[in-house]
């Protein structure tokens, strides 16, 4: 045992490793005799001094077996070769595990960048919008606060006019007082036989009576004549018939009553105007010839004029200076005579005349006859040729303007003849003339200088003529371009704005291609420009009113376009006196609200067809347009007749109304307007179903025109 202890420490430490070995070598060599296999392993150990340097795994027999031989690679090689695939198999998994891993990591942490960016901007946005908010509270508690200063100046300075006016009205009323006290102490006997005649009336001023008198028509003024001695000698007198007009009472007039007048004043009447009076026959029109100073003579649309009867009055009254016999079936003859006898005639309309030929205008070229005409209207007149037109060149060297609408037939050598000897052309009016060449238009251009110019219908106007025009015409004051879409648009306004800035004053553009930026050129270049027809232009939005504040503008059609309650917003600093919003069906009673509060001076307005507007947009109109005298709205399905009353209760100065197509009026409408529109002098009431024929026949004597039918309008789609 000393011996065993006197062992060097590291054999010490290795006795139990090699306890271990041979156990387990005995275990898994000889199971079942371990005591031998320790014997025959203690045999070996004999001999061998150094006992680490032994290979205790030679002991194992079943070791033994996988022991390779130094020549023996085969195996050696597949082992490897396997064991290295398997560790690359196994490396390549984790490495794939190691990038999902980190891919989804990437992808989170990315996920997270952005959703921390949103909640980022939106914090910025909520710290914005609660700054704004602020903001506009403050702006709206400082406009609240200006308003109601504004209001209470306002109201203050409607006391002072109202007490003013009360101030007023109660001197008044206390010099009546006065007078009447007067009166009734001296006695009216006493007062009245101190006045010329014994009548009061004769103590007013002659001027001011005559004023009162010239407002009341022919009818009247013979009524006026049975009230005493002093009005009928008054009225008597002339210097009330120099001017008379029968086409107003057309309905009532007779042979007797215009021969009677006629012949009573034939020295004195200048004007007579018998428009539409087709009861007159032959002793009124002789009458007429005997009014040997009458300058200025109306008989259109007299349908039993014939040739002897205006012969007759040519004969008579030399003088004339203005005549018109449009829509009547005067032949050649009558022109004749014209020429021949009225020599100083200045104004010639043969408007829709179907009988007259190039015949009739040959005597102008041969006799040299008729020399002083200015104004010369023949519309309709599709019979005349190139000669009646070479005829008028070559007779009427002084024309000035001409009128030839509704002539599908007019070509270009009948313009061009026409202008090739009136050099002095300064108004051409070619409405419905479809046909006339590019060539035609320049031509007239260059040959005179317009200031007014009228066209529509032609669609052949192309950018050579219509710049022509723009530059040529550079004291051009009215323009009218309606329905000619080809060229009037940005392109062609850029054209008219940089020719003529200063003197248009009326421009008419409807059925155009026009958009918001001509509409804001039109207005910053035409400062002078006073009328603007922008009807049926598609491509015009609430944008275009934007520009209107402050412009020179007093009419304006808007009618058909795509405007709404938005846009009449900004109609502000405009003094219009007459607005058309036709057929503008996303026009509502806020809409109008807005725009009567901002333009209170309307006299003319339309809002026909607009089918949303109700009573409460005839309030806002009745309420702020106080000087408001011709309103139309037809078409507007939703009025009643509490519209009416509304309407009569505030526009005390309306002359004319159109409620055609209001379905839901009915019989109180007329006594509205019979108690409350003493002044009304028109009124169309067409497909009115529910006012009756017995109540409309009320207004028809107390108006000038009168128009009523109760039809469906379901059986008559455009025609109101």
């Amino acid at each position: 045992m000393s011996e065993f202890y006197q062992v060097r420490a590291e054999l010490k430490f290795c006795l139990p490793q090699i306890f271990k070995a041979l156990l387990t070598a005995s275990c898994a060599s000889c199971p079942n005799d371990p005591i031998q296999f320790l014997r025959n392993i203690l045999v070996l150990f004999q001999g061998h001094d150094n006992i680490e340097a032994i290979d205790w795994y030679q002991f194992l027999e079943f070791l033994k077996q996988w022991t390779f031989k130094p020549d023996d690679t085969s195996k050696e090689t597949a082992i490897y070769s396997w064991y290295k695939n398997y560790l690359m198999d196994m490396c390549f998994r984790k490495w794939k595990e190691f990038a999902v891993l980190a891919k989804q990591g990437s992808l989170v942490l990315l996920f997270k960048i952005k959703k921390a960016k949103r909640f980022n901007e939106r914090k910025c946005l909520q710290n914005a919008m609660a700054a704004w908010c602020s903001w506009v509270e403050v702006q709206k508690k400082t406009q609240a606060v200006a308003m109601e200063r504004l209001h209470e100046f306002v109201s203050r300075g409607r006391l002072k006019l109202t007490f003013a006016a009360w101030c007023s009205f109660t001197k008044d009323s206390r010099r009546i007082k006065e007078v009447l006290k007067r009166l009734n102490a001296e006695g009216w006997n006493e007062i009245s036989s101190k006045l010329k005649g014994g009548c009061i009336i004769s103590a007013v001023n002659i001027d001011i009576l005559l004023k009162i008198f010239r407002y009341l028509n022919v009818r009247d003024l013979l009524n006026c004549a049975e009230v005493c001695c002093e009005w009928k000698s008054f009225i008597q007198s002339g210097q009330l018939w120099s001017r008379i007009n029968f086409s107003v009472e057309k309905e009532w007039l007779g042979d007797n009553t215009v021969q009677q007048i006629l012949r009573n004043y034939r020295t004195i009447v200048i004007h007579l105007n018998l428009r539409g009076c087709t009861s007159l026959n032959w002793p009124s029109f002789q009458s007429i010839s005997e009014c040997k100073n009458l300058q200025e003579l109306n008989i259109s649309e007299c349908v039993h004029v014939t040739d002897m009867m205006v012969q007759k009055i040519l004969k008579g009254c030399s003088f004339l200076l203005y005549l018109n016999l449009s829509k009547t079936h005067v032949t050649d003859k009558t022109l004749k005579e014209l020429f021949r006898n009225c020599l100083n005639l200045q104004y010639l309309s043969l408007a829709y005349c179907n009988r007259v030929t190039d015949e009739g205008f040959l005597c102008l070229a041969k006799e040299k006859v008729c020399y002083n005409l200015i104004y010369l209207d023949l519309s309709g007149c599709t019979q005349m040729t190139v000669n009646g037109f070479m005829s008028i060149s070559a007779g009427c060297r002084l024309l000035r303007e001409v009128v030839i609408n509704d002539m599908p037939t007019l070509s270009d050598k009948c313009v061009l003849a026409l202008i090739d000897g009136c050099p002095s052309l300064s108004a051409i009016s070619l409405l419905g003339v479809p046909h006339l060449s590019n060539a035609t238009l320049e031509a007239i251009v260059e040959n005179t200088s317009l200031d007014t110019f009228r066209l529509q219908g032609n669609n052949q106007l192309t950018d050579v003529s219509w710049q022509a025009l723009c530059r040529s015409s550079r004291d051009l004051r009215w323009l009218h371009i309606a329905e000619c879409p080809s060229r009037v648009g940005d392109v062609g306004i850029q054209y008219l704005i940089e020719s003529s800035s200063c003197t248009l004053r009326e421009l008419d553009i409807s059925h155009s291609r026009t958009t918001d930026r001509s509409v804001m050129r039109i207005l910053q270049n035409l400062c002078n420009l006073e009328h603007l027809n922008l009807s049926y232009c598609e491509q015009l939005t609430d944008l275009c009113l934007e520009w209107f504040g402050g412009s020179s503008i007093r009419s304006l059609d808007i009618s058909g376009c795509n405007i709404q309650d938005r846009g009449l917003a900004l109609l502000e600093g405009v003094q219009l006196k007459k607005l058309a919003l036709a057929g503008c069906v996303r026009i509502t009673d806020a809409g109008i609200e807005v725009l009567c509060k901002n333009v209170r001076c309307l006299e003319h307005m339309d809002v026909s067809h607009c089918a949303a507007l109700t009573e409460q947009a005839i309030r806002a109109i009745s309420f702020y347009c106080r000087g408001l005298s011709t309103l139309q709205m037809a078409g507007c399905p939703k009025m009643t007749d509490l519209a009416i009353h509304i309407l009569t209760s505030g526009s005390v100065s309306l002359r004319e109304l159109d409620i055609s197509g209001c379905l839901l009026l009915t019989d109180r409408t007329v006594d509205y307007l019979q108690t409350s529109c003493p002044w009304l002098s028109s009124i169309r009431m067409v497909f009115c179903k529910g006012i009756s024929k017995f109540a409309a026949m009320r207004l028809k004597s107390h108006v000038q025109f009168w128009e009523h039918n109760n039809d469906d309008p379901r059986y008559h789609l455009g025609t109101w």
